[in-house]
């Protein structure tokens, strides 16, 4: 089977991540010779759902519906006592399945306005890194990809908004990097190892990418014309777990330290998000620091592999992982 151009990772730990108003918004934009394949990181993934899913793409593209690679937050292979918020691994697991040279990533719960997929042709042709606009919407009913009805969100609009153009892409800050909808080759995506996993359980993955993808030298552009609509309401029945952990400040600092950064480059709180802006400012780096694999050696089928690796406590403050 040959590669496909572009792959769309698409992923979710939802019991309904509304896929159909995906891939209804999808095809309806896909020309007939699209050379595309959608990878759906399921975390629930077993047989019934794949059939519920092909029957929603009815076969107007390439569906793959695959388990996400194991975490130590998230799934089967845990450590946590819960699920965590864990969308560096699923997404760095969803580069690894992918079998084309563009990759492309879009939140579940979620439309492709019309120009979405104009705008990833575009990127794709040129091999520019993208992130598109997006909006957040309560009460959403879609048809046909439009939504019949629907009411923004308050600040639900994307605040890089008014420094976009309808007409181009612009260059954008890699901390403006935000994935409801993102894009970028392959090999940039490998070349800075991918999300770092130090972002599991806290979020923040997005933007710290585009900063490490930025001392790579790796040029973002945000693409106004790229728009993808969330629905809020699916958004906030995620059980999910986010935890911003805190340490005193002077606990903060000795931490810091042993990243190899003397001194705090923020002027936020003493948590764990805060640290993960520190650390990746502070070391001016491309480099990961929670990954304990070579994304561009990973396979699905060495996915296993990655297990004797997890970590048992968290980094930010080594409580052990068996107790969250």
């Amino acid at each position: 089977m040959s590669a496909p151009r572009i792959s769309v990772v698409y992923t979710t730990a939802r019991e309904d991540p509304a896929f159909h108003w995906f891939a209804d918004g999808l095809a309806r934009q896909l020309p007939d010779d699209a050379d595309v394949e959608v990878l759906l990181v399921d975390s629930h993934c077993d047989a019934a759902r794949t059939e519920r899913f092909e029957a929603a793409v009815r076969g107007r593209f390439e569906l793959r519906h695959v388990p996400p690679k194991p975490s130590p937050y998230q799934g089967p292979h845990r450590v946590t006592r819960r699920d965590f918020f864990s969308a560096a691994s699923a997404r760095n697991g969803g580069i690894a399945y992918a079998r084309a040279p563009y990759v492309v990533f879009a939140d579940d719960c979620s439309v492709p306005m019309p120009g979405w997929w104009r705008g990833i042709e575009r990127a794709a042709r040129h091999g520019h890194a993208v992130t598109g606009a997006f909006q957040r919407h309560w009460g959403m009913t879609v048809e046909d990809n439009l939504l019949v009805e629907s009411r923004l969100e308050p600040d639900g609009l994307d605040g890089r908004w008014s420094g976009g153009d309808d007409a181009r892409p612009v260059r954008v800050y890699g901390g403006q990097l935000y994935t409801p909808t993102f894009a970028a080759p392959r090999e940039a995506l490998l070349a800075v190892n991918g999300f770092d996993e130090l972002c599991d359980t806290i979020g923040f993955e997005d933007c710290q990418l585009g900063i490490r993808m930025g001392y790579a030298g790796i040029d973002l552009h945000y693409d106004r014309s790229m728009t993808i609509v969330k629905s809020q309401d699916h958004n906030s029945r995620s059980r999910l777990v986010r935890e911003d952990r805190v340490l005193p400040p002077d606990a903060y600092l000795e931490r810091l330290a042993e990243f190899g950064v003397p001194a705090r480059r923020t002027n936020g709180n003493f948590d764990s998000s805060q640290m993960l802006l520190d650390i990746v400012l502070g070391t001016e780096s491309p480099a990961t620091h929670g990954n304990y694999y070579w994304l561009a050696d990973l396979t699905p089928g060495t996915f296993d592999r990655t297990r004797r690796r997890f970590p048992v406590r968290h980094w930010f403050d080594d409580v052990p992982l068996a107790t969250l």
